[in-house]
């Protein structure tokens, strides 16, 4: 690639926009060498194995400078994303190291709380540890940390961990994978939930369509970047393309979010009252202790010491009969302990007033993080649990779990079909 001409080099930047109030949250510093009224992408030139690293940094340190110097004479208030290439810092050379960096913004008059710090994910390959070390003198100068490009080549936790960002920005060859792959959606969604327990934010970048867009407000990411509102400008423009679109999907996207509370609350009132006609069948012992689930082989619930107890529970088909006028949305149910082992036959429900005996793993079992998530929840005899929708690891199916504690050591599991929040 040709070598880039430094007196023509000049920074772009690329608008970050922040979900929750439609407004700018930052820039991204992009490279770009205006050549005979051209503009040239100079991330090419970065991405080069045959360019030397130092001829990178060169480049690399010119437009810093200058993206430092337009920012500081806007008076901008928004994030400054810079790029940082963990090997240069390794390298130790005198010009990219922390202090050097902070000494310019010092230089500028600029707020280190104003800058994101970002690090290719991709190239955490070194010693993780040492750059982590690097990375905390930003983080206490004020600094925020952001992981670029998650997802391009191997990804790992371990690399979260060392660099305890405050953004972690999805790389867009994933973004596009959403468009047709529903796995690739449901990663995105994830890792916002991994986000929101670890402490870190989410950016997609390179958001090209108002579909992927829509996919991005789905997954409850906090910030978008890409060509859906703006290229790379060398300005620090507020105003974006597509603002009322995107104000358009996030009311959409709140009525949806109320239509399945509304929905959810309802499923929930309709289970409760379904468990109170399972108690009119099946009359329950408190303090009973159940067998192993190895001994059950009916509706007929056997306690440990084969006592008079088990006569109470007295009806062999109650939960049959219960399970085959359970609501359509009711794709199984069964009774399990309070340690997930399965103490009844899981009826498979048709939806048609039909109930099938199965044998198998109890859907506690097949998805004991929903599960524990719901035992942490009920207390005694009192309201049931509904969870989020999931996919269940056996079935494939998306569904959700109600739960609710009929006495001691029992428990009614029913799993409800996705589709019914919708």
């Amino acid at each position: 690639m040709t070598v880039p001409d430094l007196k023509a080099v000049v920074p772009f930047f690329q608008p970050i926009i922040k979900t929750s109030d439609l407004g700018v949250f930052g820039y991204e510093v992009l490279a770009r060498e205006l050549h005979d009224g051209k503009i040239r992408s100079l991330g090419p030139y970065f991405e080069d194995p045959a360019v030397s690293d130092q001829d990178k940094l060169i480049l690399d340190i010119c437009v810093r400078e200058r993206a430092f110097a337009a920012y500081a004479a806007s008076g901008s208030t928004a994030k400054l994303f810079i790029n940082l290439k963990p090997s240069w810092v390794y390298d130790d050379k005198e010009q990219n190291t922390p202090q050097a960096i902070l000494s310019m913004l010092d230089r500028y008059r600029i707020d280190p709380q104003n800058i994101v710090v970002e690090v290719t994910e991709e190239e955490l390959l070194g010693d993780s540890e040492v750059f982590g070390k690097l990375l905390t003198v930003y983080r206490k100068a004020g600094c925020m940390l952001a992981i670029d490009d998650f997802g391009k080549g191997e990804s790992s936790v371990e690399r979260i961990a060392h660099v305890m960002p405050d953004i972690i920005k999805l790389d867009h060859s994933i973004v596009r994978k959403t468009d047709t792959h529903r796995s690739f959606y449901e990663i995105c969604r994830a890792m916002g939930f991994f986000g929101d327990i670890s402490g870190f934010d989410l950016l997609f970048e390179g958001v090209e369509t108002p579909f992927q867009l829509e996919r991005c407000v789905r997954t409850g990411w906090c910030y978008v970047q890409g060509y859906v509102f703006s290229p790379a400008r060398p300005g620090f423009e507020t105003d974006y393309a597509n603002r009322d679109l995107l104000a358009d999907i996030l009311t959409i996207d709140e009525v949806r979010q109320e239509c399945y509370r509304k929905q959810r609350d309802e499923i929930l009132a309709e289970m409760e009252s379904e468990v109170e006609r399972l108690r009119s069948l099946l009359p329950l012992v408190p303090d009973a202790s159940v067998a192993p689930a190895s001994a059950v082989g009916s509706d007929f619930y056997v306690c440990a010491d084969n006592s008079e107890v088990a006569k109470a529970w007295r009806e062999p088909g109650a939960l049959e009969a219960f399970a085959k006028e359970l609501p359509y949305y009711c794709v199984r149910c069964c009774v399990c302990d309070q340690k997930g082992r399965r103490l009844s036959n899981i009826y498979q429900l048709g939806g048609d007033g039909t109930a099938r005996p199965l044998g198998g793993a109890s859907p506690a079992e097949i998805s004991s993080g929903v599960f524990r998530r719901g035992m942490n929840v009920l207390h005694g005899k009192g309201l049931g649990y509904l969870s989020d929708p999931y996919k269940n690891v056996a079935t494939k199916e998306n569904v959700a779990t109600y739960m609710h504690r009929l006495c001691q050591d029992r428990l009614l599991c029913v799993d409800i079909i996705s589709t019914a929040f919708i």
